[in-house]
């Protein structure tokens, strides 16, 4: 054995023999030297969210879960530089834990000291990797209100979504949602990642169905934004799509990129990939708005208005190609790696739920619409506003569902000078503060949510006291963040997900490769979705109605 072997084990079996609280200390001590090391060229921008943000806001959220009377928990509690709620270390960073006002802290009345702009500017660098100019700045914060508002206007309000969903064409999807083929050029796009495998020539397919569900929903979600143009002439770009995201999280908190990590360095390719991709999709479709010959002869007219204004926005204030590219990978982005993620875990726990399919056909029977064809059955029709407006089992499900794999982080920054009662505490927080709040937190909170680890369909549900009907209410959950700037596309991803989990319990029966119980896997990440930590291997076949397969 080497000397430096000899060294490395003694330093082991020394580490393995300490107690908890001084392992935690010097893994904490040690963090810190790397991070100082890895991270000394951070900026000192104070608008910026500082790297170690995340860091300390997880390391709060995990010894509050805890006993709290760890001597970890007490260096942190006595260093911490306010009071009450508020949980930082410094001023450039507090994680707010238990604060009951955080809405009307939150709140439009607050944006003269309160801004999200910045820690999206933050959020965009990291990501892409553009130098921060005063240029750059220039562009943003002019540009700031026309490139959100059209995503608002369209995707946060109830005609606007509907009208989307209705260009996704899902009642053609969901007949074909598996092609019982291993032939590639046969399967459909969604399937091709999910190592489908043919067990019954017509009747039963083999897949994973994490895969396939997601990749189905961006396949449905893509083109009422983009158009067919981005997703067709792009192979890869779902993968991609799944490979970037996970490496945004090594990016949030500013990793080097150097780092021999092979998610590091298979995130950065798909980035790069996807970041072409859109980039000449951005061309394009500026040509077709100027009425000049599109390249390559592409059909760009089913474009979004979302697209078009915010091309005509980016455009107007000078921003490159390059940079388009970016601003629109981050609605390609956030509109698929928020939302599938759920879909994947809404399907899997409808369907391993004893009952709850065949309770949630009866609720959505009378909003969808099936062929007359005695033979064979599919999907021609789906009332999505019917859904939303009555399937509200179904509304409850999602929230459970939100509660379970989805935890939305808040985070504001401050631009002037506030006082903030929390409580006994008084707090005043200085410009150059960022502020967070991790939601997840109180999700799993027994108090809140009694047996808050199961799933409980009916959860959500409270009867109304003017109609005395069952209605499905948010209650004290916030999957899509507080205040004025929650997630601008709620509300399609809302009745996305109520459209998807209908359609495809109208249609399929979905149940466990080789027979047996439902095993859930165990979930991985946070905050936002949490992803499953191993694939689900399902079979899949239509659903026999009475005496006629919907085959």
């Amino acid at each position: 054995m080497s000397l430096g072997n000899s060294i490395v084990q003694r330093a082991l079996i020394t580490y393995h023999d300490l107690s908890l609280a001084t392992k935690v200390a010097l893994a904490l001590s040690v963090a810190i030297i790397l991070y100082r090391f890895l991270f000394r060229r951070e900026s000192t921008r104070r608008k910026e969210l500082p790297a170690w943000g995340p860091i300390e806001m997880g390391l709060v959220m995990y010894l509050l879960d805890g006993a709290r009377n760890g001597i970890v928990y007490r260096i942190c509690s006595a260093i911490r530089r306010y009071g009450g709620s508020f949980y930082g270390i410094s001023s450039a960073n507090q994680t707010l834990i238990g604060y009951e006002d955080v809405d009307r802290l939150f709140s439009s009345q607050m944006n003269h000291a309160l801004s999200i702009e910045w820690h999206g500017y933050g959020l965009f660098l990291r990501f892409f990797g553009f130098p921060d100019t005063p240029a750059l700045r220039e562009k943003v914060e002019t540009t700031f209100k026309p490139w959100h508002s059209p995503i608002e206007r369209v995707f946060n309000n109830d005609a606007g979504a509907t009208a989307a969903l209705e260009r996704g064409n899902l009642p053609s999807m969901v007949s074909e949602f598996v092609s019982f083929s291993q032939e590639k050029e046969k399967m459909k796009r969604w399937e091709l990642r999910a190592d489908t495998k043919v067990i019954k020539q017509g009747e039963a397919v083999e897949a994973n169905l994490s895969a396939l569900i997601m990749d189905f929903g961006a396949c449905f979600t893509i083109p009422p934004i983009f158009g067919h143009d981005l997703l067709d002439r792009n192979p890869h770009l779902l993968e991609d799509i799944w490979k970037f995201d996970h490496v945004v999280p090594l990016l949030f908190i500013n990793m080097p990129k150097w780092v021999p990590f092979k998610v590091m360095k298979e995130g950065l390719e798909a980035r790069k990939r996807l970041l072409d991709g859109v980039e000449a999709f951005s061309r394009r479709v500026t040509q077709f708005q100027r009425g000049e010959k599109v390249d390559d002869g592409a059909d760009t007219s089913d474009v979004s208005d979302v697209v078009l204004e915010r091309n005509t926005a980016l455009e107007r204030n000078e921003w490159s190609y390059k940079e388009r590219a970016a601003s629109e990978l981050l609605v390609l982005f956030a509109s698929n790696t928020n939302t599938q993620p759920v879909l994947f875990w809404l399907v899997l726990y409808i369907y391993s739920t004893p009952g709850l399919v065949d309770t949630l056909r009866k609720e959505a029977a009378p909003f969808v619409t099936l062929s007359d064809s005695p033979s064979k059955k599919d999907m021609t029709a789906i009332d999505t506003s019917g859904l939303s407006r009555e399937c509200q089992l179904l509304k409850s499900i999602i929230l459970e569902t939100l509660r379970l794999a989805f935890g939305a982080v808040s985070t504001r920054f401050v631009k002037r000078l506030i006082t903030v009662q929390d409580g006994n505490h008084t707090h005043q927080l200085h410009p150059g503060t960022f502020l967070s709040v991790p939601h997840s937190f109180s999700q799993r909170d027994p108090s809140l949510y009694p047996n808050p680890d199961k799933f409980v369909p009916d959860r959500f549900l409270e009867t109304d006291p003017a109609s005395g009907k069952l209605v499905a209410k948010y209650g004290k959950l916030r999957p899509w963040g507080a205040g004025a700037s929650m997630c601008r596309g709620r509300l399609f991803a809302e009745k996305e997900l109520m459209a998807i989990g209908a359609a495809l319990v109208m249609l399929w029966d979905i149940s466990p490769a080789g027979g047996g119980e439902w095993r859930l896997p165990e979930m991985a990440g946070g905050p936002g979705p949490v992803k499953p930590k191993e694939e689900v291997r399902v079979v899949i076949k239509r659903r026999v109605l009475g005496d006629v397969s919907l085959e």
